[in-house]
């Protein structure tokens, strides 16, 4: 298995580009000012010169079997877009903020390390031993209109599918993936995913998906794909929009922006009640913070 492994320094002030340039593994580092990491995918994909890319995150690691798994998933099942399921660990260190997130996401890792064994705690792991099914899911266009499936380093991608997808989206932020995966599931119909969790997933507090508000940018970004009359375009009523919009009186968003994002996000039948009931949150609200004055 030939590999080609290239770093993109997406503008970093520390010594991150020169430490990768001097890892022999690496076969080239590509610099940028700082755009995002929508666009450093994006670079890393086009300069690639490999069939099939797949990213991996500052943070987070492969098994050293993930390569072969994903490969050996696109060989058998004709596919261009392949993904496995992730592992998702933490360090105890991290255990104290991660409680105070306050969205449970310290019962999210499956094993927790010390920052100065993690690599030999996790990468010794026999692949075998990974605790999944190793069933195979199709994950379809409307999965992913429903919310998001996994996370961007779940997946490989051939090349040349990735760029007639049109890459990560670097318009929205934390959800660029997301736009890539749901054109992707179009183009071909379904992704197979492998549940073998290879893909070690760090989850840690300060996490793009924990400092960045997703409620307009994915609502929104949801509504862009529907209305674009290619994908779905009916509502869709998933757990994760129903969390989204229950967040809503709490974001950045006016009321007038609010009810719209509800109106237009909600099925027809429920649109009433469902306005109705952001309405009467933000009457509770005003008359507390009035009877606190």
């Amino acid at each position: 298995m030939d590999l080609e492994i290239l770093v993109v320094d997406d503008g970093s002030s520390d010594r991150s580009a020169e430490i990768a340039a001097a890892h022999p593994a690496v076969a080239r580092v590509l610099r940028q000012a700082n755009q995002g990491v929508a666009v450093a995918r994006n670079k890393g994909a086009a300069v690639a010169t490999g069939r099939f890319v797949a990213f991996l995150d500052q943070d987070d690691l492969w098994h050293p079997a993930r390569a072969s798994l994903l490969l050996d998933l696109a060989r058998t099942t004709g596919a261009l877009a392949v993904g496995t399921t992730e592992y998702p660990f933490a360090r105890s260190v991290d255990r104290s903020a991660l409680e105070a997130v306050g969205d449970g996401r310290h019962t999210w890792p499956a094993q927790w390390v010390d920052e100065e064994s993690e690599v030999e705690a996790l990468l010794e792991v026999p692949v075998d031993s990974l605790k999944g099914t190793g069933d195979l899911e199709e994950l379809r266009v409307e999965r992913f209109m429903s919310g998001p499936a996994a996370i961007t380093t779940s997946f490989m991608y051939e090349r040349d599918l990735y760029a007639k997808a049109g890459g990560c989206a670097p318009w929205v932020k934390a959800a660029d993936d997301h736009v890539l995966n749901t054109c992707v599931a179009k183009i071909q119909g379904v992704i197979p995913r492998i549940d073998v969790p290879c893909l070690f997933y760090r989850v840690h507090p300060a996490s793009t998906s924990t400092v960045s508000p997703l409620v307009a940018p994915y609502l929104s970004m949801l509504l862009a794909l529907r209305w674009g009359r290619v994908l779905p375009g009916e509502s869709q009523d998933s757990d994760y929009v129903r969390h989204l919009l229950g967040q809503m009186p709490g974001s950045t968003l006016s009321l007038t922006e609010q009810v719209a994002m509800v109106w237009l996000t909600v099925p027809k039948e429920r649109r009433t009640r469902a306005v109705g009931r952001l309405l009467k949150r933000h009457l509770g609200d005003a008359r507390r913070s009035a009877s606190t004055r």
